[in-house]
Order: C-alpha cells, then structure tokens, then sequence
C-alpha cells in the first residue's frame, strides 16, 4: 500500500506521537496499518510501554538480510496497549543508527512495495544523509513536523527541497498556526501544508500516557491527528490541490513575514 514518513529536522516537535495518532486513526478506520520506529536516536515505546526490544527493527532489519517473506511482516511487531502493531527499535541510538545506515534503504524499498498494509514510520529527526539513502528516501509520502517560526521552518524546508529533488512528496504539519501563517509557510518553501495541529504540551502528554484529557474527554490535538489521518488525500495522488489542511481553528495574529527565508530555500 504505502510508506508514510514522519520527521523534523530540528528537534522532534511531537513526531512519534504524530505518528502514533495517524497509525491509530488509519487502523480504526480499517486499513491494515502498522507503525515502524526509525528514529536514528533511538526508540522510545519499548520503553514508554514495557516491551521487549525483540522482535522489533532488530529482528526485521536481521531478517531483511536474508530475504523478507511478505507475510510474515508482522511477526517482527509487538502489540502496544488498543492493540495497535508496532516494530519497536532499540533506545540505544548508536545500535539505531547503526541498523539504518547499513539497512535503512533496503527496509524502505520492502515496506514501499507491500501489497495490503500500509507502514507508518517514526523517523524522528532528518538529516540529508538519511533522508538521501535511508527510509524516507523510498517513502510515498514525507511529512515534515515544525512549529512555524523561523529556525524551525527554514533547516525543514531545505530537507523538504532535496526530498522532492528525490521524487518524494512532501507536505507540512505544523504545530501550532503562530506567529507565521500556514498559507505563508506554503508560499515561501513551495511545500503545501497537509494539517496544522494544536501546540497544546498538556494533551500531548496525555495522550503519549494514553489517557484521555479531562473527564474521558479526547483533546482537540487527538482529534486533529485523527482528522488530519481521515481527511488528508496522499501527496502526489493528483487529489492535494482539491484538499484543505486538517487544521486548528484559526487564531486572529499578524504574522510576521517569512520573505528572509526565501534566499535560503527553494
């Protein structure tokens, strides 16, 4: 089906999480979906929920040596707290990044090309190399995760440049819609904005706890994750142009002009 790609590439604003509330909304809806962490710094839900390392992305990187057998993808995933399916990588970053480097493309060329189930990943933070010749470099679609201030837009943007140099659409989700306007974000980096999600610290931490916010209630950031996972057309099918972002309400501020990143993007 597909590879959708998570990252940023200054800091990681929320992106396993991201990525965990999209794989969950595409489950629920029924699609056959799998979440892989590929985070070069290391994983974090083995350790968030009590899992062993193994099997994981050590097992699945040892298999992919030897020859993956399709159907038996799934034996190298644990199951998290709702039953969600997920390859765990080990918390060590140096054991992390040393299984992507050697066998991160491979990995990515399998997944891309699976017929019935569709590889959510956790790429965490993006440099040009992974981005050049590791997962993201074989996804269908990669989002880029940043608040949108300018330090955190203009090293994205740049990453985003060379992906789409590669072939790889590309799309923002942003965190938070201040103090630079989605539309000019867009504009200015050429790069479309997919979805813009609530800056909201206390509902992120609980939902990385899983629990709900509030009296059972699920906060505007879950149900945004899960809009943006229901309403948001692949990058690339021909259908974005037609697509409003899965978005926040918007907020009434002046945005301050994005213009100084335009010499240094494109």
């Amino acid at each position: 089906m597909t590879l959708t790609c998570f990252a940023s590439a200054k800091g990681a604003p929320g992106v396993t999480l991201t990525a965990l509330g999209f794989t969950a909304a595409r489950a629920a809806a029924g699609t056959p979906t799998l979440l892989l962490e590929a985070d070069p710094s290391g994983g974090s839900l083995a350790i968030r929920y009590q899992l062993g390392r193994q099997p994981g992305l050590i097992t699945l990187a040892a298999a992919s040596r030897h020859g993956l057998n399709r159907n038996e993808i799934t034996a190298h995933a644990q199951e998290l707290p709702g039953g969600l399916a997920a390859i765990v990588a080990p918390e060590r970053h140096d054991r992390t990044a040393a299984i992507l480097r050697a066998d991160g493309g491979r990995l990515g060329r399998f997944l891309a090309d699976l017929p019935d189930l569709h590889i959510v990943a956790d790429c965490g933070r993006l440099d040009s190399e992974t981005l050049a010749t590791g997962l993201p470099s074989q996804a269908d679609v990669l989002y880029m995760l940043a608040r949108p201030v300018a330090e955190d837009v203009q090293p994205a943007a740049a990453l985003a440049a060379s992906a789409r140099d590669q072939g790889v659409p590309v799309g923002w989700v942003l965190i938070g819609d201040r103090p630079h306007d989605p539309a000019e974000v867009a504009e200015v980096t050429g790069t479309p904005v997919a979805a813009v999600l609530p800056d909201d610290h206390r509902a992120a931490t609980a939902m990385a706890e899983g629990r709900a916010e509030g009296r059972g209630r699920r906060s505007r950031l879950a149900r945004a994750i899960s809009a943006f996972a229901a309403e948001t057309a692949p990058l690339g099918s021909g259908e974005e142009a037609e697509q409003s972002p899965a978005r926040v309400e918007p907020t009434a501020h002046e945005p301050k002009p994005l213009a100084e990143l335009a010499t240094e993007v494109g």
